[in-house]
């Protein structure tokens, strides 16, 4: 959970990078989407049977697919490639903190160093072992004290769901201890938006934090 201020010292307020826009943030969905349709047919194995980490390193790998020249995910056309294991510095100064994705469109002539921006992505597994618990403890969490995207107001939670279950059902009652104030539905079942409060995270308050959860369905 996220760490608890001092009453006694006020948190000093880290620069905030821009958030991306609307239509960067729709086309990293629509890509990761696409490129979660091409596994299905491609290699179902992984998806059924894969780590997490293989399954992340198969959607990497399709997402920076190149055919004559030209980038095969819908909507990356103009993006970076798309990196795994990126360290980030916390909100308190730690490193050797690694979001799962990262994703960066033409950078904004506002950001002040790419370093802190982009959209940040971390995957986990739901299913068996793979419990929502750990999702929220190992993955919001991380959002929610600080530790990825300390500078970015927006940020994204990605599920590769195995027992079919959907994002508001199972995180209602326990994104609120992350300290949410909104579960927001999209138009499909199977995602949603939370809002996390990082005014009093010490020693350094962030922004606040939107998190799109998007929990991709593995079809048995």
């Amino acid at each position: 959970m996220s760490k608890r201020p001092s009453l006694a010292v006020a948190p000093v307020s880290l620069l905030a990078e821009p958030d991306l826009s609307p239509a960067h943030k729709r086309a990293i969905e629509g890509a990761l989407r696409w490129a979660w349709a091409q596994l299905a047919v491609a290699n179902p194995k992984v998806l059924r049977n894969g780590t997490e980490e293989e399954v992340t390193y198969a959607l990497q790998e399709i997402l920076n697919d190149r055919e004559n020249g030209h980038r095969r995910a819908p909507g990356l056309g103009d993006f970076e490639n798309v990196t795994r294991g990126e360290s980030q510095k916390t909100s308190d100064g730690r490193l050797k903190k690694m979001p799962d994705l990262t994703f960066r469109p033409p950078v904004y002539p506002p950001v002040t160093n790419t370093t802190h921006w982009g959209c940040f992505v971390e995957a986990k597994l739901i299913g068996g072992a793979a419990t929502v618990g750990l999702y929220c403890e190992n993955g919001v969490q991380r959002f929610a004290n600080g530790e990825y995207a300390a500078r970015m107001q927006s940020g994204m939670m990605l599920a590769y769901v195995r027992d079919g279950r959907k994002p508001i059902a199972a995180l209602k009652s326990r994104l609120p201890l992350y300290g949410a104030d909104v579960l927001s539905p999209r138009t499909t079942d199977d995602a949603c938006l939370s809002n996390h409060q990082r005014s009093a995270l010490q020693p350094r308050a962030c922004v606040e934090i939107e998190l799109l959860h998007l929990w991709l369905q593995v079809l048995t």
